[in-house]
Order: C-alpha cells, then structure tokens, then sequence
C-alpha cells in the first residue's frame, strides 16, 4: 500500500519559470526504505519537500496517508504523519539542552507532562543518545545533533521519516552513524524511510533506489539492479558505489567476477569463490 502517492506532478519555483517536474509519478510504500539519488538540480530535494508538503503542486497530485497535500485541513495531520530532517542539524533543534529540545514537539501537541517523560526517554534510547539527555546541544558532534533531531521528530511519532541529504554535512563517522539509525528505524519500528542521498555506499543499504534526472524517473530498482547499471549512471554525472567500482574494473581487465557486488563482505567472498574456480580449473 502506497503511503506517498504522486501523480502527473508538475512543479516551478516560479510561475513561467523551468519545471523542475513536469508529469511526474512515483509511489512510495508504506513501511519501505527508499533511496533517492541524482546530480546537483535533478529534483531529489524538492521532490523530498513536495512529499511532507512544505511545497505544494502547480498541477497533479501529492497523497500522504491517502491525504492531499493541496487540502489545507489535512496538512497538520500530513506533517505528523512526515516529519522531515534536514541536511543542518542546527536548523532543527531549538532548545539548549537535549531533553528539553525533544521535549518540544510533545508539548507543543498538549501531551501531559508524564506521556512527554517516556516519550523523551524512549525517543532518546532509540537513537542511542539517553546518556546525553542533560547534555547542552550545542557541545555534541554534527552526528550526535543529528541523532538528536531524529529524536526530536520521532516524538510526533510519524509514520514516515524523509532524510534530506541529512548526512551531507558530517563526517564519515558521523554518516555511519545516521545510516545505521535509518536502517534500525525502518527494519525495527517499521517507519517508512526515505533518504535522499548523494553518498552511494548509503543508498545501498536502502531496499530501493530511485535515480533522478533533470526532474525524470531514470532508473529505478534494489541497490544491486541499479548499481548494475555503472554505464548509464555514468552517463548522468553518477558513480556506483566503491567495491562495486572495483569490481567493474575488474572485470573489464578480464576477470570473470559477478557483477552487482555492493558490499565489502561480499566482495571478499566472490573474490574468494573466484580463486577456488579458478585453482579447480588447474
């Protein structure tokens, strides 16, 4: 069942002004893990903005929870429904200590007091931060904000998180970090997730890849069907994933590997496996 809907899409920033899409369809499953991936200006960060509302259609349509984002009585239930986190942490949290600023939302929602303590604390363990509750949010790593601001979204207790390039702006541990969440969110609370993404090596831990361009449907698959295809995301300003690069090459100089490998795991067993055919043939 779809919880995101789109359908024949069409969206300017400005009126006469270029169509960032222009007949656009997409769904979005509830309970899925998606990655949406393409180049500077290829839509995937409206696209993440039309979903939760915050932009809405020149024509078409955008459904959530089977609720229209152009239906102004519905929007609050739609934006409860997504919560959003964004590439800067900083933008999102908006008090000084850690509790306090998960806090926020329950509060603002007329919670009593009680609800909004196990709320807090649950949110908290969640993404591992309940040791930081007393914390000042300003002392914590760009990761560490980040886990805060999932917990502050968490709260509202949405059906579905949208990650807008929400690991651009950390380190690669902090990027591990919130991918691991990601992935714990989806596959133990069942929440729909999507990520947009530019960092390939995180769209492959998704259970489906989208691939934009200039506002259209590219491609569109599992991380191992779409990473398949090196050639034509090359084509529109892409990489595939590191290992997955490797063994391409590999493969070209000759060496009879399988192809679609997008983990290191697994790129040492097929390794592995192709030295055994390879002494067996001997």
């Amino acid at each position: 069942m779809p919880f995101i809907e789109i359908k024949d899409l069409v969206f300017a920033y400005d009126e006469g002004g270029r169509k960032i899409f222009d007949g656009f369809n997409l769904n979005i499953e509830k309970g899925s893990y998606t990655a949406i991936i393409g180049h500077n200006g290829s839509g995937k960060s409206t696209l993440a903005k039309l979903f939760c509302g915050i932009l809405l259609p020149d024509e078409g349509e955008v459904k959530v929870n089977g609720m229209s984002t152009a239906d102004e009585e519905k929007l609050y239930e739609i934006r409860k429904s997504c919560g959003m986190i964004f590439q800067n942490p900083d933008n999102q949290l908006v008090a000084s200590v850690v509790e306090e600023d998960v806090a926020f939302a329950p509060e603002n929602l007329g919670i009593p007091p009680k609800e909004i303590r196990e709320i807090v604390d649950k949110t908290l363990k969640t993404v591992g931060m309940e040791e930081y509750k007393l914390h000042a949010t300003h002392k914590l790593s760009g990761g560490q904000k980040q886990r805060v601001a999932i917990a502050g979204v968490l709260a509202m207790m949405p059906e579905c998180i949208i990650f807008d390039e929400a690991t651009a702006m950390l380190d690669p541990q902090g990027r591990r970090e919130i991918a691991k969440t990601m992935r714990e969110l989806n596959r133990d609370k069942g929440i729909t997730v999507v990520t947009i993404t530019h960092y390939m090596n995180e769209a492959v831990e998704a259970d489906r890849v989208v691939v934009l361009n200039e506002g259209r449907l590219f491609l569109d698959g599992t991380p191992r069907e779409v990473f398949s295809k090196g050639e034509e995301l090359r084509s529109v300003g892409l990489a595939t994933p590191q290992i997955t690069e490797l063994f391409d090459l590999l493969r070209a100089d000759g060496y009879n590997l399988e192809d679609g490998i997008l983990h290191t795991m697994d790129a040492a067993d097929e390794i592995e496996a192709y030295l055994g055919r390879k002494n067996s043939a001997k």
